[in-house]
């Protein structure tokens, strides 16, 4: 009895009390699948104005690197997709075409304890959406017509890494955007119209999972809340308080 007390504590003490020596070096890449859904309400009561709801499948890619106790990374990814329109007045559309890029570099510090390690960092995001619905029409009769947004961003999160398990939180403080609306889609006759952004912020949250040393998976869940824009250069177009939420799951590969 005492020689299997013995080896039972041997072995717990080799699994969790030893000390853990994490990876300095990490670059993976992968795939993901998500659902989107995309919200604005009426600037005035605040009522619901439109949404757009559909998926998103792309690539991403990350390299990170610690130094002594210093953190270097780069986190993105490209994705395409398809939404569904839906408004209070003029009908609905489906199979829009959703294009997304973003990249996001990150500076930080880290502490390692005994079996785990925790990162501080911030850094500067970019992110890019082309939502093709030019040449569409709704079951109103409307016409589409294509927007782009594109948002700059300061991330501030924390990363924690035990075991296997890997956490991440990010806050975005939304320093600029701007929307611009292709409304000579609709007819040559209107202008298409560029609206600047600058109120707003965002979330990412990831729960990471390292299946062995060369692959893993990561659940993800990203959510802006943009306040209403400021008016076009001709005073008659604003773009209103828009949401937009994905979540989804990524399957990753390190080399």
């Amino acid at each position: 009895m005492k020689k299997v007390t013995a080896v039972i504590v041997l072995i717990f003490t080799h699994s969790f009390g030893a000390a853990q020596s994490f990876e300095n070096k990490k670059d993976e890449f992968g795939f993901y699948y998500g659902s989107k859904i995309y919200e604005e309400r009426h600037p005035v009561d605040n009522s619901f104005f439109m949404s757009q709801e559909g998926w998103m499948l792309g690539i991403n890619t990350s390299s990170e690197e610690y130094v002594d106790d210093s953190y270097v990374g780069f986190k993105g990814r490209l994705a395409l997709g398809e939404v569904d329109y839906r408004s209070a007045g003029t009908g609905t559309m489906s199979g829009i075409p959703d294009y997304q890029i973003e990249g996001t570099g990150y500076l930080g510090f880290s502490s390692e304890g005994s079996n785990s390690r925790t990162t501080i960092f911030s850094g500067l995001g970019f992110r890019y959406l082309l939502n093709a619905s030019g040449l569409k029409l709704s079951t109103t009769g409307h016409s589409g017509y294509d927007r782009e947004s594109r948002y700059v961003y300061l991330p501030f999160g924390i990363n924690y890494e035990k075991n296997n398990l890997e956490l991440r939180a990010e806050y975005l403080f939304f320093l600029y955007g701007q929307q611009k609306s292709y409304l000579s889609d609709v007819s040559p006759i209107y202008p298409d119209v560029t609206n600047d952004q600058e109120e707003g912020s965002g979330i990412k949250l990831t729960a990471k999972y390292y299946a062995d040393k060369t692959m893993g998976y990561e659940f993800y869940m990203d959510y802006w809340d943009i306040a209403d824009s400021k008016l076009d250069v001709s005073g008659n177009f604003m773009e209103p308080r828009n949401t937009t939420s994905e979540t989804g799951f990524r399957i990753f590969w390190r080399y």
